[in-house]
């Protein structure tokens, strides 16, 4: 049962990491070849509020993978002790991912 829990963390990680390289394969392909300010934050009705560069969504990229790493370390360390915390830290980091590589898909439409 031991070995199972640490295979749905791992998945929940491997999740993570694939959608984070989801959200490189879209940088590369849709931002990589812009050149000047784009859109970084856009409110409905009023606009866009937030400008930046193209290498501002790269780093939402580069700090979502720091932050897995990290957290499938401290993962790795807490599973001995505390499984379910564990799991919910693969979890929630899993679901960072989906929002980073969801901002990136917003980045990309509006510009």
């Amino acid at each position: 049962m031991q070995y199972l829990r640490k295979i749905g963390d791992t998945e929940l990680f491997a999740c993570a990491t694939f959608l984070l390289l989801i959200g490189f394969s879209l940088y590369y392909v849709k931002l990589a070849g812009v050149e000047g300010r784009i859109i970084i934050h856009f409110l409905g009705g009023r606009g866009a509020d937030v400008l930046g560069e193209k290498y501002d969504a790269l780093h939402m990229l580069f700090a979502g993978t720091a932050i897995t790493g990290l957290n499938a370390c401290l993962a790795g360390v807490l599973q001995g002790r505390n499984a379910v915390l564990a799991r919910i830290m693969s979890a929630v980091t899993a679901f960072m991912a989906l929002l980073i590589v969801v901002a990136i898909s917003c980045i990309i439409t509006v510009n």
